[in-house]
């Protein structure tokens, strides 16, 4: 039996988590003891962790704080591979192997596109160069899409073809289960058509966009529409006075966090990811996953990738309004068969991915 740790900075409700999630439930426990080390056991995925997952709790959410703690937990769980997802957390892993007694296998996982990163807060400034110094000390460096693999390689002057690609853990039995579930709110009995975005609240998600598309859709549209949102974030308020704005408070729903997003996705008419960067966008497989018809902006990287060539024609330049309002109201007057989606998605599997890291050892 391998033991085999995954590392992320904390519990709340982004891809990156879900993926750690989907990851611990993937693994077969005839050959995998999995572990679960976190800067902070909190946040919307905390109570989705399997039960038979060991979780160590560092308990500290900054990570330029976890150096310490994790020197601690690397010589005493002795791990065989230690997979740490994001950018913050996988420096602060490499700078802890590099004065542990003992060292495991470390694959860090880079969730983003290196070269459209552009932080927020100051410290950010520091990732590209603290990455391109401390990624070649790890034994794997893992994209998650071929495009975002091949940017790393480049920004962080990586050796061609070092950067490998495994593909997020992402269609699954449970997630097709859980799509039939019912949507307990009012928006569950919404009979016009509804639009569907998910994802944090951020400029990296750039829903200011695709609120303006919406607005154009709706003074357009001959039948009821309804734009949701499901997420949460810094741009909220931003949001909220951009609908107040466009006078579309009755149109469009910013939900929150949700518990069960792919009933959402089942229940809407049409997805819209308006992403400005991604590396692979998770929401826009699982929406696919679905059945459910997309748009997407064209954005590095990641859904030029996820789509089959015959399918580009859903992908838009990012930011452009009009371009977004046109399209979605194309997709939504002549919706392509759900099974055409979700078939072409099916190497996003669990299974494929728990295999995928399994064979790092």
């Amino acid at each position: 039996m391998k033991r085999i740790a995954n590392f992320i900075p904390s519990l709340s409700g982004g891809g990156a988590e879900r993926v750690v999630v989907n990851l611990l439930r993937a693994f077969d426990r005839n050959k995998v003891i999995p572990l679960l080390i976190t800067g902070s056991a909190t946040g919307p995925f905390a109570d989705k962790i399997p039960d038979d997952v060991e979780v160590i709790d560092l308990k500290t959410a900054q990570m330029r704080k976890a150096t310490r703690p994790l020197i601690e937990v690397l010589n005493r769980q002795k791990a065989d591979l230690l997979i740490s997802h994001l950018s913050h957390a996988n420096i602060a892993l490499l700078r802890a192997a590099r004065k542990a007694n003992y060292r495991p296998k470390i694959a860090v996982v880079e969730h983003m596109t290196m070269s459209a990163y552009k932080g927020e807060r100051w410290r950010d400034r520091l990732i590209k160069p603290l990455t391109k110094r401390l990624y070649p000390y790890a034994d794997h460096v893992i994209s998650v899409s071929n495009d975002a693999a091949r940017d790393l390689e480049q920004v962080l002057s990586l050796p061609n073809g070092s950067v490998k690609t495994i593909y997020n853990p992402v269609v699954s039995p449970e997630l097709e289960k859980q799509a039939q579930e019912n949507i307990e709110h009012p928006l569950g009995k919404f009979k016009g058509k509804l639009i569907l975005g998910v994802g944090r609240l951020s400029k990296q998600k750039d829903f200011s966009t695709l609120i303006k598309a919406f607005s154009k859709l709706h003074t357009l549209a001959d039948t009821a529409v309804h734009l949701a949102i499901l997420g949460t974030g810094e741009q909220e308020s931003l949001l909220r006075s951009l609908i107040g704005r466009h006078e579309l408070q009755d149109s469009v729903s910013l939900v929150g966090f949700q518990d069960n997003p792919y009933a959402w996705m089942r229940k809407a008419d049409l997805f819209v990811l308006s992403s400005r960067w991604e590396a692979l966008p998770t929401v826009l497989i699982e929406a696919m996953a679905c059945g459910t018809n997309i748009v997407s902006t064209d954005c590095p990287s990641g859904p030029r990738e996820i789509l089959p060539a015959a399918l580009h024609g859903h992908l838009v330049d990012v930011g452009d309004t009009s371009a977004l309002a046109q399209q979605m109201s194309r997709v939504l007057c002549n919706p392509i068969a759900a099974e055409q989606w979700s078939s072409a998605v099916s190497h996003f599997s669990f299974a494929h991915a728990a295999t995928a890291y399994s064979d790092l050892i």
